[in-house]
Parts: structure tokens; sequence; C-alpha cells
């Protein structure tokens, strides 16, 4: 056994002197430290008693107390013994008893114990608040009184009989075997002794004892005389007692219970944690906590918070059917269906055949939200035609949603079988198979090159299904149960010509009949109407039968209310498979509830003329609490065709009514009745197994009502929200008065509620008939009447009309005058107290959003050259994984009220995957360097997402809280605040995120896309159970008063008077100086390509304007913005942490109308308060974004001042801040400052050199073509002009190439400003014309290497990795794949010869090749090519398999036959375990998480070096492939040569717009920035560039094949043929078409002769064959020939690094190399775009670009 006792605390003691308080039990003294204190004495200590045998009757705990004396012996203060035979029993006591003297009298000395027990063998448990009866209110009761000593109050008489009769209902309840409907507390205690070796320091809160009433809830009357000891033995004796024993009560101890045993321990004392990030090497040893303060006011604004509805984008879905293969049927002849969402498409019919080939492509065109696009479901089905063309009877159906797709790699499966089963005969198995290949793109989506595959005939279909990774091949069946029970708070929808006639006549009626309709993978099922109701009670559940794991994610739950004419969606939930189900091998199936969902919808209760509507139906974030509905989900899988684990019996089956897809009446109650009784049949004779259904059918079935509170009582929330701030509201609601509502789920609407009658209503529920208030008539406002609710008078949710003022300085916004009072709301609520699912969340996301912090701070090092952005990512992972470690300590001691079967499986599946990253981030750690900073960067981000993901609680009971901005009685903005963001907790990381903060609220207008913001709030929020209330202003500063409804202050706080209004008149003064430095990449936004663009910078209630500059995309203002005198609220030690965030608003200057918006920026300012040093701050990066896209970045810094106000005078600036008095920039009068030094860039003179080789592909200009143009340079005020082409048609080169400006620029690199490119031309009359611009917004790449960082040393040991080694070739020539060789910057490059190898002295004889070797006459260039599609696609497919081992060994998943992969070897595990100790590590681990395996991992530092084994000699010598364009292989070719395109005009509002509509050329050129003490005689920029000179050059195009042409015939098919065209020159394969293929191969060469630079740009496109009329183009893709002929790539891209012997002897022999000015590329594909703009029309695959000097 294990006796453990706790010492709480000792009260009421005599005097002042040192306690200590001595333990004796079996002979065994422990003694406490000894304290000293005054009356109260708190020890908080832990001692136990181990393994001694079992408790025996009769066997006592002694305990004294002593006073303590360092000179006299020790006095006796008391003595107490405790009888522990009822701690045998009940496992657990906590007790407050009285001490008793030498003479056996009581004193009046109190101490507080904590006792348990844990016997030998398990018996008895410890017990958790869910075992008790009801909710404690107040700290005090949860300690035993001992009525023997206190006396009776009059107050308490009430709650005696208020429990008197708990306690009864709770017996009469355990009789009929019904779970007690309590709760439990959710405080977490920690056992010192486990928490001090975790290795993190924390801080101790407030604590709180446990719950510890001990009774029997039979109704027994206990005794009131006597102490503890009388208690335990008149319990004891119950026990022992068959009979009914009454004793008169005469004191007020309540009713006790016991709870139930449990098995798992739960620790002892509350040492709660303050934050939960460290710093420091996460060894086994402890470890400093570095206080990471997540921000609420300071927190910039995410691009997708402003969109309240979601835009439409244009989808594409491609699906080609191959073939199908072992179709069930004899003599059949098969055709396939594909049907997407609605459309649907049908292949030819094959006749008589179970093998048909089709090879048919469709092509599915949507332009819709993306949510609803991703709901749609693909279905493949094979049907057997008949005499009647197109129908026949159906063979099979194969079902996947589109987000299945999208979420693959790539967004594809590419040539996948898919399973065909008979949804009418699901025992028969699999009917048949479909090869296929699925794909969706959006239009933007970077899409890689077609994977290739093998061509062997005997493909192993079975491991090649259409299904995603980690799903089994084998799917059995499976019935999904949906469980809807009932709904509350429900709209009156008054929908139709009544419902305004009853508003008329001033009717309350409720017209709602409401059902509720589930659909879930093509299925639909609808739950029974329940007439005139806003609470209706269904207790049905429906049930789909489908395959599992199912191929569509996400189960679409809506209520309708039934119409005459058209059924109208109340509300639509949709819930996600993903986030209630665990695919991993130690995950869990899908489950939910029974649990509450919330619903959200549109604000207007009238289906006429309702502008939101579609809101009620799932598309886009809901802006209305629309009621909620109580529902469970379940999953019953069948393991065989004729066992299930569904039981029911057969009486209970036949009377259960099943319909198929259609609306049950109203039932009866001689039906319920009927059911009830066959139910308690149905019990009594036992359950039998049920078979599989024969058919995938929809059964909608009554259920049993869940028992009253079965998810717990309804607790008393309190919402407090104080107004601090409204600012930048829009100037047009200067003229009306503003109000704000804040509401929680139908609480605190501002709304008329009717009362019903005849029904008992608890206190505060939402059991009220609403009445619309939204008037059908207004289109563009929500019209709503604000009238005081009737039976919620205590709440106050709407503050005081205020009519808004213009903002200082500049009046472009208005604002609300909050400076001296700050209107607050409250509202009181009734909800489960289900916090605890919150509180875990809450602790997730706060793990996330330090992570986010620390990776956004390492991206904006990273643009930074010789910033430290390796440590600070070193920093953030430590910090990372110290989270993790902190959050799997606390959550092994977590305990849960009220928890079903998600519940349970989902703390296991989070502690699981927390460790997991852990160990994901201390592996990144490890291998951290330098060079990979950015790959790591972007792991940790997917790390991040999946994070982000886990924290998303899927039973998240509390609504959240919504904000309206009241106008004029019209809903005009709002402001969605989820309830666990502000959600109140004791232990600090499981607060919410902004609980008792003056968070930054940005609101929007419904229905609109676009991002600009209506208005900001400061608002303090707090939401917690009423018990908490008195926190709810514990974080406020102290120089508020608190003012009651009338203006009086209020002296003492209680949670059932908040204050109305908060006031204080003493301000701390700030000054913000806003140093506006430089803007670059803009967008234009006039007609020329320019902008003349301005900066609006919003504070608090202030707004400055920096000067408008002319005609540029990179304004470089050097402007000092001074906000003098700002009051800011909020406590000034936490200004450093929470910051209030500036807004930075960029406008482009209109002459003739009102300024257009550009993009919009957050930043938070560094603060600097009286009593701190002065430190200058460093210019930063802020992104400037409109809508979600980026639309340049800002160069600025920010800094908030306390002014000093110590003196008499006004307030001023502190002595030690530079400097005192800005300076003024250019003429006082104008009244603009100067960025001061020191935090204005130290300027150093710099030289500019610019290689001007030419201009290519220029557009007409006012329909006149380009003849002579010029090209001007423009850096930081200064202009460099080119020589004017002559005659641009005969040669757009420069004669004069290299040209040179010095100007100044800032010294650090990062800061130098953008290089504008302007290409004009010269006409008549000394006329210029703007032909197009470009902005270089990186110079560093143009800037010598030393000056960007310090290169970082090699290391000696290479780390050998997972992946495949770089195959050893025989003959190689040039360096190797893996060795980048020395660096060198490109314009320092010197072009020679290639110089020839004589491949014979390199070839070895000795060679062993892989397998027998082939004749010489079988191969020609298409065995090379084959033999090289083979070689990449088992690479490829060998590397998914690498990365999907790594998955499983970071999972801790082992299996007895892992290998080890190293390049094309394989290590089996039993031979060479001893090699790779460490690489087996994680295969070996066995797969038990937890946290000391994050210590494992972080010790686990050993670098392991590999020599890899020789591979064997080819048998056919391959050819590279490369996977995407050559261009992006070798960086465009712009090793020394680089393009930059040329735009010009006006940039379109649509994000997916075409930027090709712009495009006017290119300017082919270079630029070198270097410091011009540097310079020397000769141009640097032209060391190694050829003559610029006309020349002529021979071009062969090698065309092999193209895939996934988009179809042009009305068959779905496509005939296409290749045009090359260069300059004048075309040629065509017209006569060779290839019929009905849209993956055709060509095997054609094509042989050009080009003259550089006036023919320097290759077509090649594809068109369609038609008999009649013009061909269609399929699409075409451009390459530039003269940035490939320059490259130092062209010498070795493509050149095969193992050669043969002998010459191929048949095919295309062009891969030999016969002269050194031959060179040879070969290059993968190139995209084919056509008239659709961006979006992907196939690829064209090339073998060579040889281009040959004539």
């Amino acid at each position: 056994m294990a006796l453990s006792v706790g010492v709480r605390r000792l009260s009421c003691l005599p005097g002042h002197g040192e306690r200590q308080v001595q333990l004796s039990f079996r002979g065994f003294t422990q003694k406490t430290r000894m304290i000293r204190c005054g009356p109260e004495g708190v020890f908080g200590e832990l001692f136990r008693w181990p393994h001694y045998g079992k408790l025996v009757m009769g066997e006592m705990l002694s305990i004294k107390v002593y006073n303590c004396s360092k000179v006299f012996s020790n006095r006796l203060l008391g003595t107490l013994v405790l009888s522990l035979q009822h701690l045998m029993t009940s496992g657990r006591l906590i007790l407050r008893e009285a001490l008793i003297d030498r003479n056996q009298r009581v004193t009046g000395i109190y101490i507080e114990l904590d006792l348990r027990y844990q016997p030998p063998d398990g018996s008895a448990g410890t017990w958790v608040e869910e075992d008790f009866v009801y909710q404690m209110k107040d700290s005090s009761e949860l300690i035993i009184r001992n009525p023997g000593f206190e006396e009776v109050e009059a107050a308490e008489a009430p709650r005696v009989s208020e429990l008197d009769r708990r306690a009864a209902a709770l017996g009469r309840k355990l009789v009929k075997g019904l779970e007690t409907d309590d709760e439990e507390e959710e405080e977490d205690f920690y056992d010192v002794s486990e928490m001090e070796v975790s290795g993190i320091v924390f801080s101790p809160v407030k604590r709180y004892p446990w719950c510890a009433l001990l009774s029997w809830a039979l109704g027994w009357k206990v005794p009131a005389c006597g102490g503890i000891l009388h208690l335990l033995a008149f319990c004891f004796c119950r026990m022992s007692e068959t009979f009914s024993l009454q004793l008169p009560q005469t004191g007020t101890v309540g009713d006790l219970l016991i709870p139930r045993a449990r098995g798992h321990y739960l620790p002892g004392f509350p040492l709660l944690p303050l934050v939960g990030a460290c710093s420091g090497p996460c060894r086994r040893r402890n470890l400093l906590t570095r206080v990471v303060f997540l921000c609420s006011r300071s927190r910039l604004c995410s691009t997708w918070d402003l969109f309240a509805t979601p835009t439409p984008q244009s989808f594409q879905v491609g699906i080609n059917i191959i073939e199908a293969q072992k179709l069930v049927g004899v003599n059949i002849n098969p055709f396939v269906v594909v049907k997407v969402g609605e459309e649907k498409r049908h292949t030819a019919t094959q006749k008589s055949t179970n093998c048909p080939f089709y090879n048919e492509y469709f092509l599915f065109e949507f332009h819709e939200p993306r949510d609803i696009l991703f709901h749609r479901l693909i279905e493949i089905s094979v049907f057997h035609s008949k005499k009647v063309p197109f129908l026949g009877t159906c063979i099979g159906t194969f079902k996947m949603d589109v987000v299945t797709v999208y979420s693959q790699p790539d967004h594809r499966f590419f040539q996948k079988w898919a399973v065909i089963s008979d949804p009418t005969d699901t025992r028969a198995g699999v009917k048949g198979f479909v090869k296929c290949n699925i794909s969706v793109t959006a239009r933007g989506d970077v899409v890689g090159s077609l994977p290739t595959s093998s061509s062997s005939q005997a493909e192993d279909i079975e491991r090649n299904l259409l299904l995603p990774k980690r799903v089994p091949a084998e799917r059995p069946w499976a019935r999904v149960c949906v469980k809807l029970y009932h709904a509350e708070g429900l709209p009156s929808m008054s929908a139709g010509i009544m419902g305004g006639f009853s508003k008329i006549i001033g009717e309350k009626k409720v017209f709602i009949d409401p059902y509720v309709q589930v659909s879930f993978c093509g299925q639909q099922g609808e739950t029974s109407v329940e007439t005139n109701t806003t609470e209706p009670e269904w207790n049905e559940q429906i049930s789909f039968i489908e395959m599992f794991p199912p191929l569509a994610r996400k189960i679409k739950v809506q209520v309708l209310d039934d119409a005459n004419v058209g059924d109208v969606a109340i509300a639509t939930h949709y819930i996600d498979l993903q986030q209630i189900s665990d695919p991993g091998r130690n995950g869990f199936n899908p489950m939910f509830g029974p649990a509450w969902v919330n619903l959200y919808g549109s604000p207007q209760n009238s289906a006429l003329r309702d502008i939101h509507k579609e809101l009620n139906e799932g598309m886009g974030e809901g802006i209305f609490y629309r009621g909620r509905i109580l529902m469970a989900i379940t999953v019953e899988i069948f393991s065989s065709p004729s066992v299930a684990e569904r039981k029911l019996g057969d009486k209970t089956k036949g009377a259960l009514s099943k319909l198929k897809l259609k609306k049950k009446s109203k039932k009866s109650k001689e039906k319920a009745k009927e059911l009830s009784q066959l139910q308690g049949e149905e019990e009594a004779e036992g359950s039998q197994e049920a078979e599989q259904p024969g058919e995938v059918t929809v059964e909608v079935e009554e259920l049993h009502p869940l028992p009253k509170n079965a998810l717990g009582r309804k607790e008393e929330f309190l919402l407090f929200a104080a107004f601090f701030e409204a600012t930048m509201m829009e100037s047009s609601l200067s003229s009306k008065p503003v109000s704000f509502e804040v509401s929680i789920g139908n609480y605190g609407k501002a709304e008329e509620v009717v009362t019903k009658v005849g029904r008992k209503v608890e206190k505060g529920e939402a059991k009220e008939e609403k009445q619309p208030l939204l008037d059908p008539g207004s289109d563009s406002e929500l019209d709503v009447e604000v009238l005081a609710p009737a039976s919620a008078a205590l709440n106050k949710s709407v503050t005081k009309s205020q009519r808004p003022e213009p903002m200082e300085y500049d009046r472009s916004y208005s604002c609300l005058p909050m400076t001296h009072e700050k209107p607050c709301v409250y509202v009181w609520s009734y909800w489960e107290n289900h916090t605890w699912r919150l509180c875990i969340s809450n602790w997730i996301v706060k793990l996330a959003e330090r992570l986010e912090q620390g990776l956004d701070d390492v991206e904006k090092l990273v643009r930074r050259s010789k910033a430290k952005a390796e440590e600070r990512l070193r920093e953030v992972l430590e910090e990372f994984v110290a989270g993790c470690r902190q959050y799997s300590l606390s959550a092994e001691r977590k305990t849960m009220a009220h928890p079903n079967n998600l519940d349970r499986c989902r703390m296991k599946y989070l502690m699981r995957n927390i460790i997991l990253y852990a160990k994901q981030g201390l592996r990144v750690r490890r291998r951290l360097t330098r060079a990979n900073i950015k790959e790591k960067v972007k792991e940790t981000r997917r790390v991040l997402a999946k994070l982000r993901f886990m924290a998303k609680e899927p039973q998240c009971t509390l609504p959240d809280v919504l904000i309206w901005m009241l106008s004029n009685n019209s809903r005009v903005a709002y402001a969605r605040v989820p309830a666990q963001d502000i959600l109140y907790s004791v232990v600090e990381e499981e607060k919410g995120k902004d609980c008792a903060k003056i968070q930054t609220v940005f609101m929007k207008v419904p229905g609109l896309h676009t991002g600009e913001i209506f208005a900001k709030l400061e608002i303090y929020m707090w939401l917690g159970v009423t018990k908490y209330a008195k926190n709810c202003l514990a974080e406020l500063p102290e120089e508020f008063k608190y003012l009651s409804e009338s203006g009086q202050e209020i002296a003492q706080l209680s949670a059932y008077s908040p204050p109305s209004r908060l006031s204080r008149d003493d301000f701390s003064y700030f000054q913000l100086r806003a140093h506006l430095y430089q803007a670059r990449g803009i967008l234009p936004a006039d007609d020329n390509g320019l902008s003349d663009p301005f900066a609006r910078v919003v504070f608090s209630t202030h707004c400055q304007t920096t000067r408008m500059l002319e005609e540029t995309l990179s304004p470089m203002w050097n402007e000092l913005l001074l906000f003098d005198q700002l009051i800011i609220d909020g406590k000034k030690e936490e200004l450093k942490t929470d910051t209030p965030i500036i807004i930075i608003n960029l406008f482009s200057h209109n002459k003739f109308g009102s300024p257009e918006f550009l993009g919009q920026a957050f930043a938070v300012p560094q603060v600097k308060l009286v009593d701190e040093p002065y430190t200058k701050p460093a210019l930063q990066f802020f992104d400037f974004y409109k809508g979600t896209k980026a639309v340049g970045e800002l160069i600025a810094t920010f800094e908030l001042i306390e002014l000093d106000y110590s003196g008499y005078l006004e307030p001023s600036v502190p002595e030690d801040v530079e400097p005192k008095e800005p300076n003024y920039l250019g003429d006082p009068r104008a009244g603009w400052f100067i960025i001061p030094e020191g935090i204005r860039p130290v300027l150093k003179e710099f030289r500019i050199e610019i290689l001007f080789w030419g201009l290519r592909d220029l557009k007409r200009v006012n329909l006149f073509e380009v003849d002579q143009p010029q090209v001007i340079i423009e850096c930081a005020g200064k202009k460099v002009e080119s020589e004017v082409i002559v005659a641009y048609k005969e040669n757009p080169n420069f004669t004069e190439v290299v040209k040179y400006m010095d100007v100044e620029l800032p010294e650090q690199v990062y800061l130098h400003p953008p290089l504008s490119i302007f290409v004009v031309e010269k006409r008549a009359f000394g006329r210029t014309v703007l032909v197009g611009t470009h902005v270089v917004s990186d110079v560093m790449k143009f800037s010598p290497r030393e000056l960007e960082e310090e290169p970082e040393d090699v290391p000696k040991a290479r780390k050998v990795s997972l992946q495949h080694l770089p195959s050893q070739t025989v003959v190689n020539i040039g360096p190797a794949t893996g060795d980048p060789g020395p660096s060198i910057h490109p314009l320092s490059l010197v072009k020679a010869p290639l110089k020839k190898i004589t491949i014979n002295k390199l070839v070895k004889k000795d060679d062993e090749y892989e397998e027998e070797k082939p004749e010489l006459e079988e191969l020609d260039w298409w065995s090379k090519y084959y033999e090289s599609l083979k070689e990449l696609y088992n690479q490829t497919r060998s590397d998914e398999e690498d990365a999907e081992n790594d998955d499983l060994n970071d999972a801790g998943e082992s299996s007895s036959n892992t290998q080890l992969f190293c390049g094309e070897q394989t290590l089996e595990m039993m031979g060479e375990i001893r090699a790779f100790p460490n690489l087996l590590s994680p295969f070996l681990d066995g797969g038990n998480l937890h946290a000391s395996s994050i210590d494992m991992e972080a010790e686990d530092e050993a670098v392991i070096e590999a020599e890899p084994a020789r591979p064997k000699r080819k048998l056919i010598t391959t050819l590279q492939i490369y996977n995407s364009e050559l261009e992006n292989e070798f960086d465009n070719f712009e090793d020394w040569l680089c393009i930059f395109p040329l735009h010009r005009g006006k940039a379109t509002e649509d994000e997916d717009g075409n930027e090709d509509e712009h495009f006017v050329g290119k300017y082919k050129g270079s630029f070198y920035v270097y410091p011009t003490e540097e310079a020397g005689t000769e141009p640097k920029v032209s060391q190694g560039v050829p003559r610029n000179r006309p020349i002529k050059v021979l071009v062969r195009v090698y065309i092999i094949k193209a895939t996934n042409l988009s179809p042009a015939d009305p068959n779905g098919k496509a005939d296409p043929y290749v045009v090359v065209t260069v300059g004048q020159e075309q040629k065509d394969t017209k006569e060779r078409y290839i019929p009905k293929q849209l993956n055709p191969v060509f095997g054609e060469v094509v042989e050009l002769t080009v003259s550089f630079p006036m023919e320097s740009e290759l077509t090649v496109a594809i068109f369609d064959h038609d008999l009649l009329g013009s061909d269609d183009l399929i699409g075409e893709t451009k390459i530039d020939l003269e940035n490939r002929f320059y490259s130092k790539h062209r010498a070795n891209c493509g050149v095969a690094s193992q050669y043969d012997m002998a010459p191929c002897t048949c095919g295309l022999t062009c891969f030999q190399m016969t002269s050194p000015y031959r060179r040879l590329s070969i290059s993968s594909h190139d995209c084919l775009s056509g008239t659709r703009g961006e979006e992907e029309l196939g690829h064209v695959r090339a073998a060579g670009w040889d281009m040959v000097k004539e």
C-alpha cells in the first residue's frame, strides 16, 4: 500500500512563532519544515509511507502541532488522531479538523489535510470531481466543516434544504443506474518532487483546495454532533447496516457523497506554471524560463481575418480515364461515367470486354469559393451498356471528395487504380478497377511535371490504388451514425407573407418547423419535422453505410425550416472527420460527442430579401448566432460480411421506422411509448448480432433521449467588456450616433424577448421566443430595434450612443471620444462547463503563437546580411521544445469533467503528437547551419501548420462572442471573437491569449471581400465562470475608478455588480516617433505604370500623413512623423510586451478624386519608459498587404517614448532622448521633419555599373510601334541614360555597353534603395513617351559577396542522411553532381573553350554491369530515353518511400523488417546495426512516446560518416531528365545577362488577374554595385562578356511528347500537331498530326537558322487539327534562346556522365558531341499557356536545344 498525507495549512494559531507538524504512522514519524508565521501558516508539504501491507481495522494516524523554540523545549499546541478505516474504502479524504489539547478539550486551531490511500491490489483508486453531486460556488465549500465546533448561521438554512433536495434527487438517479451530473474542478495539482525534476522553474499561483465533500447519496441525513471521527464512524455504520437510521440534525454540514474510485493517481499540490517557453539547451538539467509574452494589442492582423465572404476562384478538375481491369460480368459492354458535383461526362462504350481501354480526358471548370468546391464529390462509375445507348446497369462506383485530391502532392493522383464496388450489393466485394489520373488546380498554382511510370505490363494493381497515403488497400464497410438529440435557441424565421402580416398585427407566433438534414459522401438523410417550435427534440439517428476510411472529409449538418414552397436553411455546420479521428497506428476512429454544436449564419430572421442567406447555407463565416444542436457521431466497422458490431434485437429492429432520403412526419406519443417498451424488452432479452446491410442505404431510427443534465448542469458565466478606443471609423458615420453591442449566444442580443407561458424557465436560460427585428426592406444595411430584454434586466450589452468626432491632425477618419470614461458591458449567460477542453486548446495555441512569432523574427533577420538568424532560430526551437515538454508534463495530470470518448482519445493523441513535434524540433536544431536556414524555417513552418490544426477543438461548446457596431438603428460592422481567446483560467498557460488584456479588434462589413478596415477597437474582454468573477478586473490599471450606471463610484465590487463605466483622471503621456524611410515595390495606380504615393499613419486617435511623391514605385520619404502627448491606456509594465498597434495605410494621390488605396501594413513600436535608458531603434521591414496579396514593403521604425511629467510644466521628452527636438526636412514652414542621425542610415559613396545589352519584344505604344527606344536607370535621385537605339527593328542591341554612376547609398547593403528602369521612346518634336518600367528591389544580388555576409567555414565531416546518395558513374565529365565547385561571382567569369577529353582513356576495362549487357543493334536513342524514364520513376518512388519511412520513424513506429536505404544499396538491419547505431535508434524505439524521449532526442548529437558503396555499371547509358523547366533549374540562365520584364498600366483589382495584359517587353542587361574606392580603370560588370554584335546560330529542337493537353474537340479529345516559330521562320508537323490524343508522342526534330539578337525567342505552339475551319490553338510556350546560348551552363547542361563505346545504331542520334562549338542541353517540359490566362493547358517535353554557331 501507499499512504500519502499532504499538510496544507494551519489556521487560528495563537500569537507568532515557528510552527512544525509531526505525523506518525506505524511507528514512523515525519516532520514538516519549521515556518515562522502568525495566525495562519501554509506548509504545502507531502509525506508518503510506502508499501507496508494493507490497512487493518483500527489503524490510526497521529498528528501533533508544536510551537518551536531555540532556547526552551517545543510546546505542544494540539493533537489530532485519525482513524484510517474510511480511507480504505474511499481512497481519498480532504478535511479541515480542529486539534485537541492535553486535557482532551477542543482548541481553536484548525489543520487542513489531504489523505490518499492506494492499496497494493489497486482495489481503491483516487477520486475526481465528476464523482460529486454539484459544482462548488466558493472555495470555502471545498472544505469539510466540522459542525460540532461551529455555530449555526441562519443564512445557511436555505442552502441546507437545497442540498437535501439535490442529494435526494441524486439518490433516485443512482437507483435508476444513471451517472451523476456533477463536474470536475478545472484546477490541476502537481507533485512538488515531480515538478522539480522536470527541468523548468515555475512560479506558484494562488492555490485552491480540492473538493472533498463525503457522504452517501441515497438521501441519508448526517448527524451534526461530534467531529469528523463521529462522521466517519456514522458513515461506516451505514455501510454495514441494512435498515434505515434517522438521527436528529442540529448542524449544517450539508450533503456528502461517496465518489467512485478511479485507477489513475492525481498528484498533490498546485505549483502552476506561469509561462510555457524557455531557452537554453534542453538537456537533463534545470532550465531557466525565458518569458515569451503573447501579444493581444500588438498582434498583427492576419490577411484572412478581414474577409467575411469567401472569394470565388477559378479551378480545373481534370480526370483522365485510362483503362479498366478485372470488371465483373460476362460479355459486358462497359463505359465509364465521371461526375464532379452536378456535372457529368462519359466515355465511349467498349464492346464485349472485361478489360476496356479508353484513355479519355475530361476537364471540369469551376468558378466558386474554395470551400464550396472542396465539398464536392468526384464519382467514377462503370456501367454495362444495353441496347439503349448510355442507359445501362451500374457495375460499381468509386467516390472521393475534391479536397482529398487537392491535399495530395502536386494536387493530383497519377495513374492510380480506383477500386469499384457496388453500393447496392456490399457483400459482393470488389467489382473491378479503373486506372485514371485526377488533378485539381487553381489559377496561380505552380504545377510540377507529371511523374513518369514504368511501362511494365505486369503492374501490381494492389500496390497502386487510388488512395491517399497510409490508407489501407482493403477498406471494410462501416456504419456512420449521426445522432441528433435536440436543439435550442433557434431563431424564429418569419418567412413569407405571413411573417410580415403577423408583425403588423402584433401576433407573437413562431413560424418555424425545424428538421435536420445530414449529408455525407453523396448520401443524405433527414430527421422528422418538429412543428412550431424553436427548441425541437428529435432523438433520432441517421445511419450511413460507407467504406472505411471514407474518402470524404466532412459531414454536413444543416438545420432547415420546413415550408410549403421551398425549405429555408436556418444554419449549416461542417464537421471535419480529420479533427475527430486519428489515422495513425495508435489512432482512433471518428467519434464525436454527445456535445453541443453552435450554429452561425445571417443576422436576418426573414427569408425574404435576406442578402446574407448564403451564410445560413455554409458559404463563409457566420456573423450571427443561430442556436445550437446536441449531436453525436459514432462509427461501427463491420469486421466481416456476416458479422456486424452493432447489436439490435429483432423486435426493436422491426419497430424502428427506416426511411430512405425522406423526411418523417411528426412523431406521435403512442409511437414513442411503443418504442420505449420495445427497447426495454430488448435490454431484458439481451443483444443479438445484426448482419452487414446488403446495400448502401440511409436509415433513420429512434433514439433514447439523453438523461437530463447528461453533459453537466449549466453554470453561470460572466462576459465583461470595456471599450478603450474606437478609431479608424468611416467618416460617413460622423453624423450618426454609434453604439456597440456585445453578445454571446442569444444572451445580450438587442432584440425584443417574449417569454413563453406555461413552462418553467431557469434563471438566465435562453428559453425565450425571439421576434425578428431586422427590416427585410433594407438591402444595404441590417436594421435592428435596440430594445431592453424583459428577463435579462441585469445584463447590459449595449453601450451608450455617442457621436463620432474627427481624428486629430488628419481628419480622414472618425473616432469616439473615450478619453476620460470607458463604457463597459456585461452579460450573464448559462452554459455547461466544459471549459477544460478550451484550456487544453489554449495551451497548444500559445505554443503555436510563440513558435510563429519566433519564425517571423527569423525571416526578418534572413533578409539582412550578417544578421544572427541562425542563432535566433536555435533559440526559437529551444523555446518550442521546452514548451512541448512542459505541456507533456502537465497533460499527464489533467483531469476532465464529463469526458466523452473523443475527449479521452484526443488527450492521448495530443500528448503523442506534441512529443513527436518536440523531437522534430530538436532534430531541426541539430542539423541547422547557416546555409540551410531557409530550408529549416520551411520545415518548422510545416510543424507549425500541424500544431495549428491540432489546436482546433472540435467540441467547442461555448459560442463565439459577437461585437456589433450599431449606427442609426442598423448593424453596420461586426467582429467575431472566439470564446476560448478570452476564457479565464487560474493556470496561466490555459488562459485565453486575450483574456483580461486590451486587445485590438478590427471590425469588418458583412459580405464584403475587400480587406479595408471599417473600424478599429481597443477592447478589454473577460469570460469565465461567475465564481471567478472577482478576477475580471484584476488586470486593469489601478488608476481606474469603477462607476455605476448612475455615475457613482463603486466602493466594493461584487460578482453581480460590475461597473458600467471606467473613469480615470491621472494619465501617462507618450510621444510617438514614426520614422518612415522608404517603400519598395508598391502597386502602380496610374496609367503610366507609376504612382503618386503617400502614407497615412494611424495610432490611437491620431492620424498623420507623409509627403506625396510623384511618379515613383519606390518612394523615399526619409520623414519623421511626430505624435505628441498621446494617452495610452493599460499598465506601464505591460506596454513593453503588449504595445498598441500602428497601422500604415498607403495611398496614391488622385487629382480628380479620392486617393486610391494601395496597401496596408502593421507595425509595433519600441517602447521607452521614463526610468529606462534610451537606445535608438533600427530600421525594420514591414510588408504591405492588399487583401491577401503582398504588394510591397516598408522600411521604417517606430518608437513610443513616455514623457517626463515630474516637473511643474507640461510633460516633456526625457533628457537622454536624442534629439529632443527633431530637425526640419527642407523648408521649416512646410512642417516636415527628417529622420534623425543614428536612425537614418549612414551614407557611403557606391559605384553602380550598368551593362546595357538590349531590348526585346517591345509592344506598341498608343497604336505606334517603338522605333527609337532609350533606357533610363534611376537610383537615389540620380539617373543614367543609355544611348538611343536608332533602328530597333534592325538591331535592338546597344553599341555603348557599359556606363556607371556614383551615388550615396546606405552602408548596409540590405537598405540599398531599389533601381528603377524606365524605357522611353524619343518621338517627333522632342516628345518622350513612356514604354514600360521595372523596379529592381533586390539589389543585394548585384553586390559582391563580401559585402553581403562572411562565408561559413566548410565542415570537415559530412553527415549521411537516409536519402539516396548520388550514384557514381564510370565516365565522369566535370565536377560531381553534389559538388558545386568553387564559388565564383557570375560577373567575373571568363569564357573558355571546353577541353577535349578522350573517352577511351577514362573508361575502365573491368566494369561490372548490373545485368546482362544488351546487343548493340537493340540500342537506340529511345532505349536511352525509356531507360531514363524508368530510372527517374524508380528514383521518385524510392524518395516517396524514404519520406514515408522518415515519418514512420518520427512517430516511433518500428517494424521487424525495417531496412535502411543508402544510394541504390539496401542494408539489412541485422547485419549492419553496429555501423549505424544512431540512425537506427528511431526504428528500435518501440513507439513509446513520453516526455523523457525528448531528452533522449536532445542528447543524440552524433555525427556519422559512411562511404557509399560503388554501384555497378548501368547496362544502358541514361540521360538526365529534369523535372521542371531548365530556367527553373539554372536560375533563368541569368549568370551574367539578366532579363527584366517591363510593365505599363494600372494594377488590376483581381488578385487572379493576368499580368500579361500589362507586359510590354523585356530589357536585358546587368548591374554591379560596389564601393567607389574599389573602382579601377576597367569596368567590372563587363568582365568575361562577349561582344555585343549580331550572330547566326543553328537551332535543332527535338520534340518528344506532350502530356495532359486541354481537349479541343467535342468528344473530349484533340488532334495535336506542333508549330515551331522563331522570328519569321516557322515549321510545323501538321501533316503528321496525331488524332484523338491528349498525351501525344511526337518524336520530331526541327531545324532552324536564327539570327541574334533580332530573333532570340523560340515559340513552340500546339494546335488542334480540324478538317473544317481554322485550327484551334491549344497552348504555346516561349523559350529565350539568347540567354541559353550565352550562359555558362550551356557547356555542361545535360551532358551525360557515362557513355557507350559504340554509337546508337538507329533513331535520333542527337547526343554525340562532334564539335567544340556545338553544345547540348537537355530540357524537361515547358508549360503551355493560351488564351485562358495563366491556366496550365499541358506540358511539352523537348529532348534538346542544339545551338551551333555558324
